[in-house]
């Protein structure tokens, strides 16, 4: 859909300059989504919807994926993100704006250590995708990339990986989970993850492995490969990396879309914004060009494949590539949990105990278990109650019994619960990978005694992952400081209302 631009009274945009403010709009409230690979034009496009509608925006800065199912749910009225096929993988109905333009072009890098691509002889060379494909199925690298399902590097390099296996033009009917068999020891091997590719960055910023490949964006290197870009701030690797160019590339195209219902306000942000990005800004778009080094001649670009495609790859990726799980849940149940932050955490759990809300989120694999313990009172139990917690239960009906036989209220005896959610774990067949879930507000003392360390020191032994997710009004030290007792990941969420998404992201970043 193409809007015709209009006159606008009062409004001067100069290169690179505010000249003037618009005053003829009353201030309305608009809300752009804007991904991490488009932080560097936040300051541009805040400033010129000013201009346009007579307000300051709220910017929202999440990843794509995110950003675009929000936009779907009619809470955007705008999304500047990592790649334009989201839009039409996600929201394929959706009455859109966007002129087919593209904010700027950008690829995914890989780096590697510089004496391992020395090693492998891929140092001032083009290094093919066959080449990169069978270093990482033999174990000569480790990949550290983004979770496919809900981050666009991810998926990029998924969908490449795929394309070698498949023979580069592939349709929906390919991918199955026979053909996709061979990238399972890659995705079950992982050197390094994240749902974010800035978190994946800051992680890499603090340990990088010599067998470890990495697939980021080109813009956030500095061109010596000796450090990468967090949230604007230049930090040092702990190595120096070679930057590998490869054949066909990995090319990305970050884009706009138009996503508000109102026709003013669509209009005020196509024309007054989005179109008038580059002419208003044109020193940042140069910077990005320096970011984005053009690629030589001999590298191929490929064409993006067909909607049908990703979706069947998106909806592939955890029942036929990565490794089957065993989430065992540990849930605080006790009276200072009463309230939204519980409602919440109901509600995160119904997204990925629901069968069609997981399959719809790209959280399903039919072969994934669960297990799920509440502490309150005077101790801890398993749902459904007098059910041995380790026992396969199917996801519906453990889902029913969270949701109606657990009446929160009493004490915060956090020690019993990550005893009986400790012991259970262990008992998980070893075929499984085990992730554990602490779900709390940190509102309690130190639980840690000798037999519940010697517990934790066995489930390190089978490589246990364990995440503390803060819900509603936390204690944020106390959970920091059990977080690094047990060499967990700590995920907390500010206010109860964030409880939900807090709990997403913490079973998405799990699932790689």
């Amino acid at each position: 859909m193409k809007i015709q631009p209009k006159i606008v009274l009062g409004c001067v945009v100069g290169i690179g300059i505010i000249i003037a403010s618009c005053t003829n709009y009353p201030k309305q409230q608009i809300t752009i989504g804007i991904s991490s690979e488009n932080l560097i034009l936040e300051d541009s496009i805040s400033q010129l919807t000013k201009l346009a509608t007579g307000g300051t925006p709220e910017i929202m800065t999440k990843g794509s994926v995110s950003l675009t199912k929000l936009a779907c749910e009619g809470q955007l009225d705008a999304i500047a993100i990592a790649d334009e096929m989201w839009a039409s993988i996600l929201c394929p109905d959706a009455n859109w704006v966007n002129n087919s333009d593209t904010l700027y072009r950008t690829r995914i890098q890989l780096a590697v250590p510089t004496k391992k691509a020395q090693e492998l002889g891929w140092n001032d060379r083009t290094v093919s995708r066959k080449e990169v494909l069978e270093a990482l199925k033999s174990g000569k690298l480790k990949l550290a990339t983004t979770l496919p399902t809900h981050s666009n590097s991810g998926y990029n390099f998924l969908l490449w990986l795929t394309r070698e296996e498949l023979g580069g033009n592939i349709d929906p009917q390919q991918i199955t989970p026979q053909t996709l068999k061979p990238l399972q020891p890659i995705y079950q091997n992982l050197a390094q993850s994240s749902e974010s590719t800035s978190f994946l960055a800051e992680k890499l910023t603090q340990n990088w492995e010599d067998n470890t490949i990495a697939a980021l964006y080109r813009f956030l290197y500095s061109p010596d490969g000796k450090s990468l870009s967090i949230h604007g701030d230049r930090v040092s690797l702990p190595q120096s990396v070679t930057l590998v160019d490869v054949n066909p590339a990995v090319t990305v195209t970050p884009s706009w879309f138009v996503t508000s219902s109102d026709p003013e306000i669509r209009e005020q942000l196509q024309v007054e914004v989005f179109e008038a990005l580059e002419e208003s800004d044109r020193s940042t778009f140069e910077q990005i060009a320096q970011l984005n080094p053009p690629l030589s001649q001999e590298i191929k670009r490929e064409t993006t494949p067909g909607v049908a495609v990703h979706r069947k790859l998106l909806e592939s990726f955890h029942p036929s590539i990565r490794q089957k799980r065993w989430i065992v849940g540990i849930i605080d149940g006790s009276g200072s949990m009463e309230g939204e932050g519980f409602n919440q955490l109901l509600s995160a759990f119904r997204e990925l105990l629901e069968t069609e809300k997981a399959k719809s989120n790209f959280l399903y694999s039919p072969e994934d278990k669960f297990s799920l313990i509440v502490y309150q009172g005077e101790g801890a139990y398993s749902l459904p109650r007098n059910v041995e917690a380790s026992t396969n239960l199917d996801r519906e009906k453990l889902w029913q019994s969270l949701n109606q036989e657990v009446r929160v209220g009493g004490g915060t005896p956090v020690k019993a619960g990550l005893y009986r959610g400790f012991e259970s774990a262990l008992k998980v067949p070893i075929d499984y990978q085990i992730e554990i879930f602490l779900f709390t507000d940190g509102r309690f003392g130190n639980p840690l005694d000798r037999e519940l360390l010697s517990l934790h020191q066995e489930l390190e032994n089978k490589n246990a992952q364990i995440t503390i997710v803060g819900a509603g009004n936390v204690n944020a030290k106390q959970l920091q400081k059990l977080a690094r007792e047990l060499n967990a990941r700590p995920i907390i969420s500010s206010s109860a209302s964030q409880t939900k998404e807090e709990l997403l992201k913490a079973f998405r970043e799990g699932q790689i």
